[in-house]
């Protein structure tokens, strides 16, 4: 505690430190400045005359008038700034204000202090018992304090993440993915929630991921075919229901978006020599030996921003290009990713870059295509987003498109 008062009067000289020089400075200096810059100022006015005298602007008696006027203004401002009993005084007043100050900041600060601060927090042994005192609400009384929560408010779609979150920890599966199922009907169609339901649904059934579960992942896969965890998700169902040669793409891909995590690619390439060792096995072709789909059928798009929008985007926004069925579901049959520094771009869309097996390019006579700018770079089409699209498209292998993105999402 004592320690706290010595540390307290150390800031209070500190702050008397600041304005002191102030109170204590010679008016004297000041009065001296003062007559230096008169001085300074009527040479320069003297000199302004003999410049006008010799150019002929002032006659002889102008010139000496105003030069006698000049001599007798300075030295009226010189006498008026000598004035030393005025000096004394200004000393005397500013060494009076300064011991003013220090009773008036030392009594303050001590006073508002007591009255408004917390000096028991000051001794160790008070504070120590408070905090003995105050318990953490536990973690089932913050749970059932979120649940009522939610009951007065079901749309709250961050309380359902965070329930989800939850009970994940606490290894309660079943109610994690009733949590994490209320949220996905919120907001539906985000993969980051598709993904998190899956993993809840496929823990509850002992790490089956077949049903529910890998239609989930699916789709969210085809929605986000970069992200990582989709992507890990996404070979573990194919590895599950037998199709090694999807789950090697899906592995190998995340592999080259792993970076230098030795950890994870380790883990990854454990999975690729598995999954190689099952297809070995199964007696199909493994997936590097495999000649690539070529059905001859794929679509040219080019694609260039609207002069008027060129002000709404930066350079490194995601560009989705895309193509997708007229009818039935929404996600893509075949994707490129670029950013909008490409732009104008020429991309082909092709059986190559399909989504979901059987959802392939050449399957469809026609097919809307389309580009969107994402402003959070999700490939999910929000408000804000800048998109165009051309359709019906005729699939029929020479197919080009000139597409101009010309349209805000609402």
């Amino acid at each position: 505690m004592t320690l706290f008062w010595i540390l307290t009067a150390a800031m209070i000289v500190a702050a008397l430190a600041f304005i002191a020089p102030a109170l204590l400075r010679n008016k004297q200096l000041e009065i001296s400045n003062r007559d230096q810059q008169n001085v300074v100022i009527a040479r320069e006015r003297l000199q302004d005359l003999q410049i006008e005298h010799a150019a002929g602007s002032l006659t002889d008696a102008e010139y000496e008038q105003t030069k006698q006027e000049l001599e007798q203004a300075l030295l009226i401002d010189l006498e008026g700034g000598a004035d030393s009993e005025q000096v004394v005084d200004s000393d005397s007043r500013g060494k009076g204000a300064l011991i003013s100050a220090v009773l008036f900041i030392a009594v303050a600060t001590v006073t508002i202090y007591l009255n408004l601060g917390t000096p028991q927090m000051v001794d160790p042994e008070v504070m120590l018992a408070q905090q003995s005192n105050e318990e953490l609400p536990s973690v089932e009384e913050m749970m059932t304090a979120l649940v009522e929560r939610l009951k007065e408010n079901p749309e709250d779609a961050e309380g359902w993440y965070l329930l989800g979150r939850t009970y994940m920890a606490m290894q309660d599966y079943q109610k994690a993915a009733f949590a994490f199922d209320k949220l996905n009907q919120l907001v539906s169609d985000q993969p980051s929630i598709m993904l998190a339901l899956a993993d809840a649904l496929a823990m509850s059934s002992d790490g089956n991921m077949q049903g529910r579960p890998a239609e989930l992942i699916r789709k969210a896969i085809a929605l986000a075919p970069e992200d990582q965890t989709a992507l890990w998700l996404a070979g573990m169902v194919e590895d599950q229901a037998g199709n090694y040669s999807i789950a090697l793409t899906h592995w190998r891909h995340l592999k080259t978006l792993i970076g230098d995590d030795a950890e994870s690619l380790q883990r990854v390439d454990s999975l690729i020599a598995g999954a190689e060792r099952k297809l070995s096995a199964s007696g199909a072709t493994p997936v590097a030996e495999q000649a690539p789909v070529n059905t001859g059928k794929e679509i040219t798009a080019r694609i260039s921003l609207a002069d008027d929008l060129v002000g709404k985007v930066t350079p490194d926004e995601s560009l989705f290009i895309y193509a997708r069925a007229m009818q039935g579901p929404k996600m893509p049959l075949a994707a490129v990713r670029l950013k909008v520094s490409d732009l104008p771009a020429t991309v082909k869309l092709s059986d190559s870059q399909a989504m979901v097996p059987g959802m392939n390019l050449s399957s469809f006579k026609q097919v809307v295509v389309g580009a969107r700018i994402s402003r959070s770079g999700n490939a999910i089409a929000a408000s804000g987003d800048l998109l165009g699209e051309v359709s019906p498209v005729e699939v029929d292998g020479e197919a080009v498109v000139e597409l101009v993105i010309n349209a805000e999402l609402p």
